[in-house]
C-alpha cells in the first residue's frame, strides 16, 4: 500500500512536467525514470526529511499564469550574464560567448536523487560554465520567475587547473509566485584551481525550491559557497562536497532571513578523504512568525585522513513565540589527528542589548534591526564579491524594516 502511495505522488508530480528537449543518453534516461519508479517521495519518516515536508508540491498548478513582474536586476556590474526566463534560456538577455548551452548529449550524470533524475528527465535549460587559467571571470546567471511553472536547470562548472572564477546564481521571483524550482548544479574543481559561487534565493512566497550541489576537489584546490535564502515557501539546499585531494580549503557560508510561513532547511555534507586539508562552515539565520528552519551539516574524516581541520557551527535567532529551529550538526571521525568542532546555538536576541541601544535613543525596532544586521554580518564578511556582499545586506535591511 505504501509503495503504491509512493509512486502514485511522483506520478501525480511528473503528470504536471513537460519532458525536456534535451539529449539524454539511453542509460541515464533508464537510471533516472528507474529511480522514480522506485524511490520513496519524501515524508516525515525519511531520517534527511523529517522537518521538512514537501508534500505542497504535488498542489501547485504549474499552469503557466503570469504574476506580477519581478524588477529583478543583476548583481553585479560588468560582468559576463545569462538571463533565464521562467525557465528557458533568453538569447535576447544574454551573452553566451565561452559558455556551452547546445548539446548534442547531456553529460552522462544522474544521481542516487529522485529529484536529480527528475531534473534529468524534465530538464529546461542546461548551461556549461568553463573557468580557465589566466581568465579570473565572474559569470552571473539570473533566473527571472514571473509565471508558475517548473524551473529544472541542469548546471555544469569545471574550473580548470590553477584557474580562478566566481559564479552567482541569482534567484528572482515575483511576489506571489508559485513556481517550483528544481536545480541541480556539478562542480569540478581541479589542481590549484579556486572557485566562488553565491547563490541568492529570493523567491516567491509560494515557490517551492530544492537545489542540489555536487562538489569534487582536486588537491591544493580552494572553494567556497555562500547561500543565501531570502524568501520563498520552501527552500531545501542539499550541499554534497568530496574532498579528493590533500592540501584543500573549504569554505561554506548561509545566511538566511525567514519570516510567515516559510520554511528552509540547509543540508550539507563535507568529506574528507585525504590528509591535510581545511573545512570551515558558518551558517546563521533569523526566524520570525511561524517560519521554521532546518539544519544538517555532516562532516566525515575518513581513516587515512589525518591532520583534517574541520569547524562548523549554526546560530540562530528567533524572533517569535511560534517560529521554531531544529539543528543537527554532525562529524563522524575515524582518524585519530585531526581537529575538528561543531556547535549549534539557537535564542532570542539580548533584552540587555535592547535596553543599553534604547539608552542611546534608538527606537525598539531600530535596536533589533541593528541587533539582527550585526547578528548575520559576520557571514557577510566571509564574502569576497563586494557586490554580493552589498545586495544581500541591503535585502536584509528591506526584510526586517518592512
Amino acid at each position: 500500500m505504501d509503495e503504491v502511495l509512493t509512486q502514485t505522488k511522483f506520478d501525480i508530480l511528473r503528470k504536471k512536467l513537460s519532458p525536456t528537449a534535451f539529449p539524454i543518453s539511453e542509460g541515464s534516461m533508464s537510471k533516472a525514470k528507474g529511480l522514480l519508479e522506485h524511490a520513496e517521495f519524501p515524508t516525515r519518516k525519511i531520517e534527511t526529511w523529517k522537518y521538512t515536508n514537501v508534500n505542497g508540491l504535488n498542489k501547485l498548478s504549474l499552469n503557466g499564469e503570469s504574476s506580477d513582474l519581478t524588477n529583478s536586476k543583476s548583481i553585479t556590474k560588468e560582468t559576463k550574464k545569462v538571463h533565464i526566463i521562467n525557465g528557458k534560456l533568453s538569447k535576447e538577455h544574454s551573452d553566451f560567448s565561452g559558455i556551452k548551452t547546445s548539446w548534442n548529449e547531456l553529460p552522462n550524470i544522474c544521481q542516487e536523487d529522485s529529484f536529480d533524475a527528475l531534473n534529468l528527465l524534465y530538464c529546461t535549460a542546461a548551461i556549461e560554465l568553463t573557468f580557465r587559467d589566466g581568465e579570473n571571470q565572474i559569470i552571473e546567471l539570473i533566473f527571472e520567475n514571473t509565471r508558475n511553472t517548473a524551473i529544472f536547470p541542469r548546471i555544469f562548472i569545471s574550473c580548470k587547473e590553477s584557474a580562478k572564477g566566481t559564479v552567482i546564481l541569482n534567484f528572482q521571483g515575483a511576489e506571489k509566485n508559485a513556481s517550483f524550482i528544481n536545480v541541480s548544479t556539478f562542480v569540478e574543481v581541479e589542481e590549484n584551481a579556486h572557485l566562488s559561487v553565491h547563490k541568492i534565493q529570493k523567491n516567491g512566497s509560494d515557490t517551492f525550491d530544492l537545489q542540489r550541489e555536487y562538489v569534487n576537489q582536486a588537491a591544493n584546490s580552494v572553494f567556497a559557497i555562500n547561500t543565501f535564502p531570502l524568501s520563498g515557501r520552501m527552500t531545501r539546499n542539499d550541499l554534497r562536497i568530496n574532498v579528493n585531494g590533500s592540501n584543500c580549503e573549504t569554505f561554506m557560508n548561509g545566511a538566511y532571513t525567514l519570516k510567515g510561513k516559510s520554511h528552509c532547511d540547509n543540508h550539507t555534507t563535507v568529506d574528507h578523504k585525504v590528509a591535510h586539508c581545511y573545512s570551515k562552515e558558518l551558517y546563521k539565520g533569523v526566524i520570525d512568525d511561524r517560519a521554521t528552519n532546518v539544519f544538517n551539516g555532516k562532516v566525515f574524516v575518513r581513516k587515512d585522513a589525518q591532520k583534517i581541520n574541520a569547524f562548523q557551527s549554526n546560530a540562530n535567532i528567533l524572533l517569535s513565540e511560534t517560529g521554531s529551529v531544529n539543528s543537527k550538526p554532525e562529524l563522524e571521525i575515524y582518524a585519530d589527528d585531526v581537529k575538528c568542532s561543531h556547535g549549534s546555538t539557537t535564542g532570542q536576541l539580548d533584552d540587555e542589548a535592547i535596553f543599553y541601544l534604547r539608552s542611546r535613543g534608538l527606537s525598539e525596532k531600530s535596536a533589533k534591526e541593528l541587533l539582527v544586521k550585526a547578528f548575520l554580518g559576520e557571514v557577510l564578511e566571509e564574502v569576497d564579491n563586494e557586490d554580493v556582499r552589498s545586495y544581500v545586506g541591503q535585502e536584509i535591511e528591506k526584510h526586517f524594516s518592512a
